[in-house]
């Protein structure tokens, strides 16, 4: 009776143990599956002196898709802002003028993709999450150049700058400063800033952006870079 019941147990405990199993195995891939990725990721672009920060918006509810922005910015000639949506964690955004695009793929660990520069050359790029004082800043410029403002993860920053060309400078939230040159943007306007607005980006070993002058006799639109 003993021994009987020993091989009952035997086989109860085997029908438990393999329905666990199977579970194991679905719970590894739950695991794996990864919901919509949010925030600010900074970086670099492959083949360039540019640096792209991407920004997605967290889920609205139940909406499937939700906004992604991404800017890309050298300080000398490329400024571009794309605005799209991403479904799950792949998006597709356009320049304003839609001669553009940019393409990803959201981790919790890095931002991945391609993007169109001017020209029609297709370049690679990787953004990390953003930490510290990097980020991506909607900054706002007065007459006189003193900026103020924020990332888009609410983190302040100060500065001031020249609205044509010379050397301004920045103080990060961490207590850190930096330095950045500023030069004009030939016969320039930037359609993407409104007046009176500046968009950077920083990273912990570079910075750049561009502006615009509040006002048309502050000058043309201009450029921003990590001194040379």
């Amino acid at each position: 009776m003993i021994a009987s019941a020993r091989s009952s147990l035997g086989l109860v405990a085997a029908a438990i143990v393999l329905p666990l199993s199977g579970c194991g195995g679905g719970g590894d891939r739950e695991e794996r599956a990864v919901g919509p990725i949010d925030g600010t990721f900074v970086g670099k672009v492959a083949e360039t002196d540019a640096l792209v920060a991407v920004v997605a918006a967290p889920p609205a509810g139940k909406q499937p898709k939700r906004e992604v922005s991404v800017y890309v910015a050298d300080g000398r000639q490329v400024t571009e802002w794309f605005a799209g949506s991403a479904a799950a964690n792949s998006f597709a955004a356009s320049s304003d003028d839609r001669d553009a695009q940019v393409k990803g793929t959201l981790s919790g660990s890095a931002v991945t993709g391609t993007l169109e520069l001017p020209g029609g050359k297709t370049v690679k790029y990787q953004a990390i999450p953003a930490t510290g004082a990097a980020g991506l800043y909607d900054l706002s410029v007065s007459r006189k150049g003193e900026l103020s403002g924020a990332s888009a993860a609410g983190i302040g920053l100060k500065g001031e700058t020249p609205l044509d060309s010379g050397t301004g400078a920045l103080k990060l939230a961490d207590g850190k400063r930096r330095k950045f040159d500023v030069t004009g943007l030939a016969g320039g306007d930037l359609p993407s800033l409104r007046a009176g607005q500046v968009r950077l980006i920083v990273l912990d070993d570079g910075l750049t952006g561009a502006g615009k002058p509040r006002s048309a006799k502050g000058g043309s639109a201009f450029l921003i870079r990590a001194p040379r």
